[in-house]
């Protein structure tokens, strides 16, 4: 252990925990009266905090190990607790706890942490968050109908054909108007095929120019060939601080950054999941996206 790296990692675990709870009061390498040693004893992170008449103490004590802490060191650190008389223990160490201490800390009612902190430091770390990302995509084909007895010139491409409301207002192609209901999750996403489903929210029929200066009444459905694809993998982290729960398994933040997303190396290296196969492990994120081909 170096020198002061000690020091370095009370005062990280004061910076995490001031991040956590910053309505509390936190203070560095504190003194408090042992009610039974009847001495002062040196707590490295004292955590404060009043809720209605009571004043919560939790104390936060921190072990640089190069290798996992001991039964023995929970049963040292419980007797401090039981000293001064704190509300709750913490353990803090970065090269974790063996399972005979994280067994005793259960028994005691004390929290076991590894502090998650990406800042420069010696014990930085690069964390990942476990996702799903689900491709919902929609193949679009068009349907116009129309019952007015007047010639009509149709493209192959009806999608574009340029719509209008009974008063003359410019609605838009049903291509365009079908595309941001879809984008806007308006439209079924389950996988499958839906037919004849309006293009036009609240509207029987639009106005179409029937290619020869005429407008004309028709009506626009849309089918929508909806498809699935689903991947799980882990998205880097470039910002978090906040302690992981050795005992759960949780980490305790207030917030993330989440580093780039590339979607082609995620085409690439996440593992595909066939439909109703559950990832591996509990993702922590899940994002849809919705594509139009």
């Amino acid at each position: 252990m170096a020198k002061n790296d000690w020091r370095d990692l009370e005062q990280l675990v004061a910076k995490i925990q001031n991040s956590l709870a910053p309505q509390a009061s936190v203070e560095h390498d504190a003194k408090v009266w042992g009610v039974d040693s009847e001495t002062y004893r040196q707590i490295d992170v004292l955590v404060k905090q009043r809720i209605g008449q009571y004043e919560m103490l939790i104390a936060i004590d921190c072990k640089d190990h190069q290798t996992p802490v001991d039964v023995k060191g929970v049963e040292e650190f419980a007797g401090m607790v039981a000293d001064i008389r704190a509300n709750k223990g913490v353990l803090v160490c970065p090269s974790g706890f063996t399972q005979a201490a994280r067994t005793k800390a259960g028994k005691l009612q004390m929290e076991l942490y590894r502090p998650v902190d990406t800042d420069e430091h010696k014990w930085k770390v690069q964390p990942t968050l476990p996702a799903l990302f689900e491709f919902v995509r929609a193949g679009l084909a068009f349907r116009i109908r129309g019952t007015t007895p007047a010639p009509l010139v149709v493209t192959d491409d009806i999608g574009s054909l340029l719509a209008y409301s009974g008063s003359g207002e410019k609605l838009g192609t049903a291509h365009e108007i079908a595309a941001k209901r879809w984008n806007e999750g308006e439209f079924p996403t389950t996988p499958g095929v839906h037919e004849f489903v309006p293009v036009y929210p609240g509207l029987e029929e639009v106005q179409i120019d029937n290619g020869f200066g005429t407008m004309v009444p028709v009506s626009f459905c849309v089918s929508l060939h909806v498809v699935r694809e689903t991947f799980f993998g882990h998205i880097p982290l470039d910002q978090i601080s906040g302690f992981l729960d050795e005992r759960t398994g949780e980490t305790l933040t207030n917030s993330f950054t989440t580093g780039v997303i590339n979607l082609e190396l995620m085409y690439e290296t996440w593992e595909r999941l066939a439909d109703g196969m559950l990832p591996p492990i509990k993702p922590v994120l899940t994002v849809r996206g919705l594509q139009e081909w």
